[in-house]
């Protein structure tokens, strides 16, 4: 539930920082309360896919490579769905296609650089207590 949570605030956070991008790129956008409210509610379905797609990761028997590049494509696929009805690219434009994928990878590997780090905290952390257990 906590992974499923996180990754709900984490998709949230990204539309929000998506569309905060593309205003910045084209200051004629402007979005109104009930816009911002069905950006909101993409966001939170996006986090919801996400979330589902996290459980890949309890899959033991694959190589992790695999999952990842299969979570990856999922979240990618997923995006460029919701950025479909959230008019976050244009077909006309294909710049803006091209940033959105920019943008979007460059914020999964934000946070999973951030989870690769905090797991790898938390087993030093787990290492050094043994090592204090046995009296190293």
């Amino acid at each position: 539930m906590k992974n499923f949570l996180i990754s709900c605030f984490v998709s949230v956070f990204m539309s929000y920082f998506i569309i905060a991008l593309i205003t910045y790129n084209d200051t004629s956008i402007t979005w109104s309360g009930a816009e911002l409210l069905n950006q909101f509610l993409l966001a939170l379905s996006l986090g919801v896919i996400i979330g589902c797609a996290n459980s890949l990761f309890l899959i033991k028997h694959w190589p992790y490579i695999a999952v990842l590049t299969l979570h990856y494509g999922i979240v990618l696929c997923s995006v460029f769905t919701v950025g479909l009805f959230g008019n976050w690219f244009s077909f006309d434009e294909p710049s803006t296609f091209i940033l959105l994928f920019i943008q979007s990878t460059s914020i999964y590997i934000i946070v999973w650089c951030f989870i690769f780090f905090s797991i790898k905290r938390d087993i030093k952390r787990m290492n050094d207590v043994l090592k204090q257990n046995r009296g190293e």
